[in-house]
């Protein structure tokens, strides 16, 4: 008889009770491969999205597989890959795992966004979990009859830590050495230093690395894919029914205009021609669903099951066909414009998962007869075509002359050679030029200003409809004699003698070319003047030094482009050989530009004609051509009728277009006091 008051004693657990507690312990679990494991306990995978995943995820599990390749497009599955790989080792086969992230904060945002996600959304994983009190840890988690190690590349990372399998993941983001290959602390790569953590399991061991490309073909995930299988996708196409290796760089079409055009024309046109549009993206990714080895084929099957590596490619992302012409013709619209090759960068390695080879490395120089396809018929040098917003004059100074080159500027950097000629002698007609000497015949160029350019149609009194004003004059100062740096000198003299003119300080431009390669597109300009005691004179000029050597990359470039639009160098029909010799005068060698020839003006007109406008407050960066005074820009009749549309020195062959009558330019209207206008003068 019970006390009263006191607890009632439970009845002793049965043999059967404590069976079928502990019974989990020995039950056979049902066998799974990594994708079938993912399909049927993670409940963020769908198998169907991109089914070429199942692939890549039984190849980890493969006990005949000792390293697995993944490189692809980001967004396109490559952590749900590692992540399979990881559940699957902690429910079907445990065994010590080190995941290796390319640095500590990428390491402690995966744990917390990923892997913490997956623990709290499976229960068969959080069953796995050690019963002790510090098994769930931000870098070691322990589960029954494993640990899982996150880790960064830092070498002692790695020490005291054996594991059976590992997952580099994003390796083309781990820290390189001066030879650009992935180096940890100067004690080798990523794939050696997990390889010695497993030297106890060897034979059992298996490593996953994948990455998007991003360290070119010789470094990083790539030639870890090149050295496996290098499996690629061979989907087929649902109108003709061929399969073929699928490739964004090759296969996918848009019209080039704006971003908008390009994404409205997007298609993919298959190895036999069939025109596919956005919607059979998901035919392609179903018919890799029956096919072998999910639609991968090997380029080197002769490297056998130890190292299987997949490249996968941006098409068959999650990206939509459109999204990717859009962001392409984007990227190509920076490099056409100022040959900004980061957003193209950024779209091969992320977009299209490949690695991404500068469009300014290698090259031949251009050639002059390449130069003669371009030049355009109806066109003469010294007369304005339709096309320039702005013109920009810009000075080369030789001991014995300027030589004068004059350029137009429309949206997205495409620019017109508009006139070139050079000046000997002074007003009279007799007195030969002597910049380094007589700083006085800097005068000369003072006109220049005030100067107009004739546009290249007439009308019905067989004159000119209108003439064009220049915006700038800008002078390379790094010219000197034997004496030493007279050009500087001499252009400083010309400053002043502006200034004192009336012309506003943001017309000239005075600019010396720094030499290093790496020197910024654009750096700040300094006065050229300093006080006796210390300090710059800020009444005093200012001298831009640009990175010639970039801006020459540029304008290579441009010459290189075979049609009018973003970038494009025009050329009149008549201009002189000589300059097209001029143009192609230097050579890049090691990464900086060398003279072919002693004469290269014209092409050193055009690299300065670049810098003029890459300050402020011209256009810098940007590509419209918001930034041009209305008081200096091209204006052409609404509706001007034309006698005929021959330019101007073909009417007239008489003509000495360089010495077209000026007509002065009517003075711009005053300006609000609220914003002065930086190109009139203020003194």
């Amino acid at each position: 008889m019970l006390m009263e008051g006191l607890p009632a004693i439970p009845p002793f657990e049965t043999g059967f009770q404590m069976v079928a507690r502990h019974a989990f312990l020995v039950r056979p679990k049902k066998k799974l491969t990594v994708s079938q494991w993912a399909a049927e306990y993670l409940k963020y995978y769908d198998a169907d999205a991109l089914p070429f995943l199942a692939e890549i995820m039984d190849a980890c599990g493969d006990p005949e597989t000792c390293e697995v390749g993944d490189m692809g497009p980001a967004q396109g599955g490559k952590s749900m890959v590692g992540e399979a790989f990881i559940g699957w080792s902690i429910e079907q086969d445990p065994a010590p795992f080190m995941l290796v992230q390319p640095d500590k904060t990428a390491a402690e945002t995966f744990v917390k966004l990923r892997i913490n996600q997956m623990l709290n959304s499976t229960a068969v994983l959080r069953s796995q979990l050690a019963p002790v009190g510090n098994a769930d840890n931000m870098f070691i988690k322990l589960f029954r009859g494993m640990s899982l190690i996150t880790a960064y590349p830092v070498e002692n990372q790695f020490r005291q830590r054996s594991v059976c399998r590992g997952w580099l993941d994003d390796y083309d983001g781990f820290p390189t050495n001066a030879a650009g290959q992935v180096d940890i602390e100067g004690k080798g790569d990523g794939v050696s230093q997990i390889e010695g953590r497993m030297t106890a399991f060897k034979g059992r061991d298996t490593k996953l690395v994948s990455s998007s490309p991003a360290l070119g073909e010789d470094a990083g995930i790539e030639p870890f894919i090149q050295g496996g299988t290098d499996e690629r996708l061979w989907p087929v196409c649902p109108s003709c029914g061929e399969r073929w290796e699928i490739d964004l760089l090759r296969d996918l079409k848009f019209d080039e205009g704006t971003p908008e055009e390009a994404a409205q024309s997007a298609i993919v046109v298959c190895g036999e021609g069939c025109i596919l549009g956005p919607s059979d993206r998901h035919k392609l990714l179903a018919s890799l669903k029956d096919l072998p080895n999910a639609g991968f084929i090997a380029r080197r099957p002769q490297a056998g099951k130890y190292r299987r590596t997949f490249r996968r490619d941006g098409l068959l992302a999650l990206t939509p066909w459109p999204e990717l012409a859009r962001q392409w013709m984007d990227a190509l619209i920076a490099w056409r414009s100022r040959q900004d090759e980061a957003p193209l960068r950024t779209f091969y390695n992320t977009k299209a998962g490949k690695n991404y080879r500068s469009q300014l490395s290698g090259e031949k120089p251009v050639a002059v007869d390449d130069l003669k396809k371009r030049l355009e018929a109806g066109w003469v040098l010294g007369t304005v075509p339709r096309g320039p917003v702005v013109l920009n004059l810009v000075i080369d100074v030789q001991h014995d002359r300027f030589e004068c080159g004059l350029l137009g500027s429309a949206e997205n950097r495409e620019s017109w050679l508009v006139d070139r000629w050079r000046i000997d002698v002074l007003e009279d007609g007799l007195t030969q030029v002597s910049p380094f000497v007589h700083k006085e015949h800097w005068r000369v160029l003072l006109p220049l200003f005030d100067r107009t350019w004739p546009l290249s149609e007439i009308g019905p009194d067989g004159k000119s409809v209108g003439y064009a004003p220049v915006l700038s004059v800008t002078i390379d100062t790094g010219g000197s004699d034997k004496k030493g740096d007279q050009a500087t000198e001499g252009a400083k003299f010309f400053w002043q003698a502006a200034r004192a003119a009336g012309i506003a300080a943001n017309r000239i431009t005075l600019v010396k070319g720094a030499s290093r390669i790496t020197a910024p597109l654009m750096a700040p300009a300094q006065f050229a003047d300093q006080k006796i005691r210390g300090g710059a004179k800020r009444n005093s000029a200012k001298l831009w030094m640009p990175g010639v050597h970039k801006i020459k990359n540029i304008i290579d470039a441009r010459l290189r482009r075979e049609k009018p639009g973003p970038g494009y160098i025009h050329l009149p029909r008549n201009i002189p050989e000589e300059y097209l010799d001029e143009m192609t005068a230097e050579e890049l060698i090691d990464g900086k530009w060398e003279k072919l020839r002693v004469r290269n003006e014209t092409w050193d007109l055009l690299v300065y004609g670049e810098a003029a406008i890459l300050k402020p407050p011209f256009a810098q960066s940007r590509s419209d051509m918001r930034w041009v005074p209305k008081a200096f820009r091209i204006e052409w009749p609404t509706a001007a009728p034309l006698l005929e549309t021959v330019p101007i020195a073909e009417a007239s062959p008489q003509a000495d277009v360089q010495t077209v009558p000026i007509r002065k330019q009517k003075s711009p209207a005053p300006v609000k006091r609220r914003r002065a206008n930086p190109f009139t003068n203020r003194s």
